[in-house]
């Protein structure tokens, strides 16, 4: 039998359709993370730096050792998008055509592993690391926290190219201090970001398809607290 293109997608959304029935039952809903893809929102180039970003993080990492689906899967579809995209540049409409199925392809592959990672990061046996660092461990990005859930510092990709959101835990008394760096082994590389009285601000002016990281302490009357461990965000 002939495996077509849209065949194959079916197949890909069952995949999904499966692993979504099984995160709909969680392991501990009270405080359940969620994961945040934002595919709709990419480009195809975006798209692509993104699945490759995830693969670069999830693989070797100890909390997904066996994940679903592979990420040789992931590494194969990112791929076949690459050349769909690079046909489509100056294409006609059928090139076009096969670079949104192979689009569609990876974006439910790469929305599947996120069912995978949230499963992994909820999980009981994995409480003493936290599903907020297990998540961002991915290289994915976490949904916004209900007022039941703590605030953790983060960063997420902001509405427009080259920005980024970063969020911390409120304070009653004291401001926000924000740093940023493309090598955070570099001590004099941070740059330093306005500080804040809320407890969220958008970084601008940032590469796009580049790896940044954001660190965050407070401002308090009795001087400054230490720097947050780095969190790592590809920008968009």
């Amino acid at each position: 039998m002939k495996t077509t293109a849209n065949s194959q997608a079916l197949t890909l959304r069952e995949v999904v359709q499966s692993t979504s029935s099984r995160a709909s039952h969680p392991i501990n809903s009270k405080m359940r993370l969620k994961i945040n893809l934002m595919l709709h929102r990419m480009s195809a180039p975006q798209l692509i730096a993104f699945a490759q970003h995830i693969v670069t993080k999830m693989t070797g990492n100890s909390f997904f050792a066996t994940p679903s689906p592979l990420l040789t899967a992931l590494t194969t579809a990112t791929n076949a998008l690459q050349v769909a995209y690079d046909n489509a540049q100056g294409g006609g409409p059928l090139q076009t055509s096969l670079m949104h199925q192979k689009r569609e392809a990876l974006e439910i592959l790469v929305t599947a592993e996120g069912h995978y990672v949230e499963d992994r990061a909820n999980d009981p046996a994995n409480s003493a690391t936290g599903p907020e660092a297990i998540i961002l461990s991915s290289g994915m990005n976490i949904k916004g926290v209900s007022l039941k859930q703590k605030r953790v510092f983060s960063a997420t990709a902001g509405n427009t190219p080259g920005t980024a959101v970063l969020v911390a835990a409120h304070i009653t008394r004291g401001a926000h201090d924000w740093q940023y760096t493309l090598d955070p082994n570099q001590a004099n590389s941070w740059k330093q970001v306005e500080q804040t009285i809320q407890a969220t601000v958008t970084v601008s002016g940032l590469e796009s398809f580049k790896h940044y990281y954001f660190r965050h302490r407070l401002i308090l009357k009795d001087g400054a607290t230490a720097w947050e461990n780095p969190v790592e965000l590809l920008v968009l």
